[in-house]
């Protein structure tokens, strides 16, 4: 035969001689495709393998690239196992090394030509054998115009290595002259440059920065360093002269610190690559690690540059001794490939994401709070302060984000660690504390002036109206309340705008009256008794019910995902998500916040929302000439005297209206208000009263008015609560309270 490549050699034989059902089927295929398959032989090894010899007719340019010709000679090796593709081999004794998408072999074997990219398993039960011919011509043609390696694949490694190396984030802290590579599992081809010591010795560690290079791929496995001088080059010196005069340097030096001799040399070498050779700037930087197989005294002495003094303690050069550039090409190595280790930035850019910076406080690590920071870590999105006081308790595994190797320790502390580590830096730091006691240390107000926003899941009302109200004056940065609903099917969040014009005590006031107003939520704040665990809630948004991990999953995704939005934006807004357990899909509600105006300021201060005072002149309109009224609902915050007007029950049907006068009836009254507070868990508050005046009358109360301001006061104030009453013009409304 015309080559004399082993991988070809055996018994020319017809193709009724074949009995590889794969080969026969590539051998009628080519015999019956004579257009630009020519010269067809077929070959069994001594092995069982048979192989099928053709020449292909190649379309390629006018002018070349890469040495493809317009005839080239081609092996397809098929195997008895048939578990892997044919192999294919271009075997023309000059044929071009180093092109993409060719596979390692050794010197002896002809060029080996990839040319699938997928799992011969997955598509073995549709194998074309013409396809498989035509794809061997296809690599030829596209090769020949530079055009194989499409713009979207990764670029190739230029060989295969020993194994890869993990590489720390932040390569300062690796000690130049004293690191370890050790394998992750035993056996495994997998390595980790560490500090402390495992299965391998020491290295000193030689770095450079190499020329720029093209994609390709270098077909033999480098063994010695002359394996890399034909293509690595420094300043256009190639790795072995630089090498030698590297360690001629450093000679002395080893010398006077004897514990590098008994070191293997790591040389990391940095490479530049291009996609195509016109490219101004290389696309990647490949990390290669060559590791000497024997240590600095070994190469030393096994090439007469030194020798050991009689004791063999010593070791002394030889006079004009040095590592010349052949000594140095002869250095067994070992290669590997390295990647970075996991950290933040890696974290963003496997998630597609924009790498974030920015610090924020997270109050709150339950079971809602613990997966969002999770979520938040794992796509290298912030820097954290996070505050939280309990502790990990058995029943919390169902639905927290740590394992049981955390039971009894703090939440935040383990929570902390955790993630820290799985990024490989500070990712979030803890502070153990309850927030409601430590907010105003001067640490606890650091951190919050430095955060870009303030996440609250704390499950709290406290909290959330701490957040609102105690720091007005001295922190600005804006405040996101974030909580499940008691079945933990719903996920809410009020989010205050950048100037905190909405803050989240308006949103969560509006968040009640959203609920009454949407029918599809008016059993967003209610479970059944039976589905509760402890007896003793403590606000409408403590999870205090059975409820399912797949939902806090799912809606934990939408959370994190969904304040991130939020972030990015300047509006305020209050969602809410609700899960359909029918087919597992997700709803959202929102409604647009308004504005409040504060209509009293006193001892105590009142807030009207002003979508409520637009109704009650709508309502007022309608009924004109008549005066009207109806009942104030809200909120009262005895703690901050504030009382929050939000919603009304308008003029039940048995009201006498009249042009001069109004008295409400009672009709439907108590139902309405017990549903409104059932549907808002008790949330909503009997405030008073309010009527409208007719048009051009003062909105100053009547003795009428006041002799029934008097007579609810004197009910409300067992209560311990203000009374309200309002009276409405044409163009304000007048509010009385008593206390």
């Amino acid at each position: 035969m015309k080559y004399s490549y082993k991988e070809i050699q055996g018994k020319i034989v017809g193709i009724n001689e074949l009995s590889i059902e794969r080969a026969k089927s590539i051998a009628l295929a080519v015999l019956n495709n004579p257009a630009y398959i020519l010269n067809p032989k077929f070959v069994k090894r001594i092995d069982g393998a048979e192989v099928i010899l053709i020449t292909l007719d190649i379309e390629i340019y006018q002018n070349p690239l890469n040495g493809i010709e317009e005839q080239e000679d081609i092996a397809i090796v098929c195997h008895q196992k048939d578990d892997f593709f044919p192999e294919v081999y271009a075997l023309r004794n000059n044929f071009q090394l180093g092109l993409p998408h060719t596979n390692l072999r050794i010197e002896s074997y002809p060029v080996s030509l990839c040319v699938s990219e997928q799992d011969f398993q997955e598509i073995k039960h549709t194998f074309n054998a013409l396809e498989f011919v035509e794809s061997i011509r296809n690599w030829l043609s596209l090769t020949s115009k530079g055009k194989l390696h499409a713009i979207d694949q990764p670029l190739e490694p230029f060989f295969v290595s020993k194994g890869r190396i993990i590489v720390p984030s932040n390569k300062d802290n690796i000690d130049s002259n004293n690191f370890y590579i050790n394998p992750v599992a035993p056996n495994s081809t997998l390595f980790r440059i560490q500090k402390e010591k495992n299965a391998d010795g020491a290295y000193f560690c030689v770095g450079f920065h190499a020329d720029e290079q093209v994609c390709g791929f270098i077909r033999r496995e480098p063994q010695v360093i002359k394996d890399l001088a034909d293509f690595i080059f420094i300043k256009g010196i190639d790795l072995s002269i630089t090498l030698s005069n590297c360690f001629n340097n450093l000679a002395q030096f080893f010398l006077e610190e004897k514990e590098l001799l008994y070191k293997k040399i790591a040389i990391c070498c940095g490479i530049p690559v291009k996609r195509y050779s016109q490219d101004i700037e290389p696309e990647r930087t490949e990390e290669l690690f060559f590791v000497t197989k024997k240590t600095i005294r070994e190469i030393g002495i096994e090439n007469n540059i030194w020798d050991e003094t009689l004791d063999k303690k010593n070791i002394v050069p030889l006079s004009d001794k040095s590592f010349t550039k052949e000594i140095i090409e002869k250095i067994g190595i070992e290669t590997y490939t390295t990647m970075i280790d996991f950290n933040r930035l890696s974290a963003a850019l496997y998630n597609k994401e924009i790498p974030n910076n920015d610090k924020f406080t997270l109050i709150g690590v339950g079971a809602l709070g613990s997966q969002v920071l999770s979520l938040y870590a794992r796509t290298g999105y912030g820097k954290w302060n996070v505050i939280d006081h309990d502790l990990l308790l058995p029943h919390n595994l169902a639905r927290h984000a740590l394992g049981r190797d955390s039971i009894g320790f703090s939440k935040v502390e383990k929570l902390a660690e955790q993630l820290n580590f799985l990024v490989g830096e500070e990712f979030c730091k803890p502070i153990k504390s309850d927030f409601i006691k430590v907010h105003n240390n001067k640490n606890i107000i650091s951190f919050l002036k430095e955060s870009k926003a303030i996440i609250d899941i704390s499950t709290s009302i406290a909290i959330g109206r701490l957040l609102a109200r105690d720091y007005a004056d001295k922190i600005s940065t804006r405040r996101i309340s974030t909580f499940l609903n008691p079945t933990g099917k719903d996920l809410v969040i009020l989010a205050e705008d950048e100037k905190r014009k909405h803050r989240l005590d308006f949103l969560e006031m509006e968040y009640y009256r959203f609920l009454y107003k949407n029918e599809n939520l008016h059993n967003h704040l209610i479970f059944n008794d039976d589905l509760k665990i402890r007896l003793n809630r403590n606000s409408c948004r403590e999870i205090s019910s059975r409820i399912n991990q797949m939902d806090i999953s799912m809606l934990s995704s939408i959370c994190a995902k969904s304040i991130r939005n939020i972030i990015e934006h300047c509006d305020a807004s209050i969602a809410i998500w609700k899960i359909n357990d029918g087919d597992c899909t997700v709803q959202k509600y929102t409604t647009t916040p308004t504005k409040w105006k504060r209509v009293y300021s006193n001892e105590w201060k009142i807030y009207l929302n002003n979508q409520l005072l637009d109704e009650m002149h709508f309502f007022r309109a309608q009924k004109l000439p008549k005066e009207t009224g109806g009942v104030l609902l809200g909120s009262i915050d005895t703690e901050r005297k504030i009382v929050y007007i939000y919603d009304t029950i308008s003029a039940p049907e048995d009201s006498d209206e009249t042009t001069s006068s109004f008295e409400r009836g009672i009709e439907g009254v108590l139902e309405e208000y017990n549903k409104y507070r059932k549907i808002t868990n008790n949330q909503i508050q009997y405030l008073g009263e309010w009527h409208s005046h007719p048009k051009g009358y003062s909105t100053r109360p009547s003795e009428l008015d006041k002799k029934l301001l008097a007579y609810l006061a004197s009910k409300l104030l067992r209560q311990g609560y203000p009374t309200i009453m309002a009276i409405l013009g044409d163009n304000n409304c007048h509010f009385t309270i008593s206390f």
